[in-house]
């Protein structure tokens, strides 16, 4: 088989695999909205990462014939991300979801573009360019019209606290951007999670009654195998292990699907309003997304297409 055949091939099954991770992280919205009914939302954070460890743990002894380890030299970012990602952010975000639409919230988290360039401009003191400022304003502008849209009377607080969630996860990801692995990146997400869920089991012991898993039906097993293992464990395993085998522009473009699969299958699973004024929000931030993140040679094709 030739080199050029092996790198499609590659390609393709990268392009699956995070299809895949899409279509789980994407449902996983309306799964979450529903199994805030049968266990709080500091225990569901808890058990969406705990639950999850077995299949990580799974990915790493696939692909590196042994259990995970934690590189010396990887452990201040992964201590970073478990705390700003999956303990701040995540936690906001399970608790604003008890009182918001899931299909909004699935939305609002991908304002991290906003918080991105507050954060290079006001810490960094980087100078956008215009493109980046241009694109970043349309995204505001959908944003707000979101909020509007959505911000019922008692409900301005948690949309807000998904806004604050997105920043947090915003501050996670421009630390990552700056680390160079020594590890795998799998394996330090096994340890994220290990210690995000520790960190919110101690927790939910101390502010939540502790769920009655004695007399859980086999739905509401079902359920949070689904949010855990699967959605959880199996969607970011498999959005890591795509990575490596694509372009970014085609990360970017394939990963934008996840709060549309979010916001549309809230609106068939739960029967969530379909808000004209959301969807056109939703519509400007999610093309603002994907423009922001295509490397300037393919918007140069792509437009040159448009013109011929």
């Amino acid at each position: 088989m030739s080199t050029t055949s092996l790198i499609e091939k590659e390609q393709s099954k990268g392009i699956k695999m995070l299809l895949v991770a899409v279509l789980c992280l994407g449902l996983n919205w309306p799964g979450m909205k529903v199994g805030l009914e049968i266990v709080g939302p500091v225990w569901m954070v808890c058990l969406r990462f705990l639950l999850s460890l077995p299949v990580l743990a799974l990915f790493v002894l696939i692909t590196k014939k042994r259990l995970p380890r934690l590189n010396r030299k990887d452990r201040s970012v992964v201590f970073v991300v478990a705390f700003f990602q999956f303990i701040l952010s995540m936690g906001l975000i399970t608790v604003s979801l008890q009182f918001i639409p899931a299909g909004t919230a699935s939305i609002l988290i991908y304002t991290t573009p906003l918080w991105m360039l507050l954060i290079d401009t006001l810490w960094y003191r980087q100078k956008p360019p215009s493109k980046r400022l241009i694109l970043t304003g349309i995204s505001t502008i959908g944003c707000a019209m979101i909020l509007f849209a959505s911000g019922e009377p008692g409900a301005w607080l948690p949309l807000f606290g998904m806004l604050l969630a997105s920043a947090l996860w915003a501050v996670a990801i421009r630390r990552v951007s700056f680390h160079k692995w020594q590890g795998s990146v799998i394996e330090a997400v096994f340890w994220q999670f290990s210690i995000a869920g520790m960190a919110m089991l101690g927790l939910a012991l101390i502010f939540e009654p502790t769920p009655d898993f004695i007399n859980y039906k086999w739905q509401d097993w079902l359920l949070l195998t689904y949010i855990g293992p699967v959605a959880t464990g199996l969607g970011f395993g498999l959005m890591v292990a795509a990575g490596p085998k694509l372009a970014p522009d085609k990360i970017v473009l394939i990963s934008t699907l996840t709060p549309i699969v979010g916001y549309v299958s809230s609106v068939v699973i739960l029967s969530e309003n379909l808000l004209p004024m959301v969807v056109a929000g939703a519509v400007l931030m999610i093309a603002a997304l994907i423009v922001n993140g295509l490397p300037h040679t393919t918007l140069k094709r792509i437009l040159g297409k448009g013109r011929g």
